[in-house]
């Protein structure tokens, strides 16, 4: 008898100790991201000009906070101004972690960070982060989940941070 009440409760008790490891493992990778884009935004808004190197240095660095080994993590860094013409964000400049420009200078900023606190005479450094978490343990119960953080921090230094490449700075 007890061993056929011990077959109808070990399944439910395995499921229940994946759900909670692989959960707390989400949790904790959630954390990660959150980390991230909060220290990528925050490091940059203490800049009045910074380099294009040292913003490839810093996604390598944000790389290693999140340590989730050959799993890609996609990085954005974008600099958001107020036009008064069209009284919408626009785009400062932008860069990836690829070292591309996600987000054309002058278009109107469509990103996910909240940018209505833009001040006219200023800028926002916003900081996305895109990582799609996979189960460590239990890759087959569960399935990946893509979590999706921005941060946004005001220039600490200077109204604007400026995006240098070889020493020409963005107007």
């Amino acid at each position: 008898m007890a061993a056929v009440e011990f077959a109808f409760v070990a399944p439910v008790m395995v499921f229940l100790f994946f759900a909670t490891v692989e959960g707390s493992d989400a949790l904790a990778a959630s954390r990660r991201v959150t980390l991230a884009a909060n220290t990528l935004a925050d490091l940059v808004a203490q800049e009045t000009e910074i380099e294009t190197s040292a913003v490839d240095a810093l996604f390598t660095g944000m790389d290693a906070i999140l340590d989730q080994g050959a799993v890609t993590v996609d990085f954005r860094l974008v600099s958001v101004v107020f036009n008064d013409t069209t009284n919408k964000p626009e785009v400062h400049w932008s860069r990836d972690n690829s070292g591309t420009q996600p987000y054309a200078a002058g278009t109107e900023y469509t990103g996910p960070a909240d940018v209505s606190t833009i001040d006219p005479s200023a800028s926002l450094v916003v900081a996305e982060v895109n990582f799609s978490y996979t189960p460590v343990l239990s890759k087959v119960l569960f399935q990946s989940v893509m979590f999706r953080k921005s941060a946004t921090k005001w220039p600490r230094r200077s109204p604007r941070v400026q995006l240098c490449t070889n020493g020409t700075c963005s107007s």
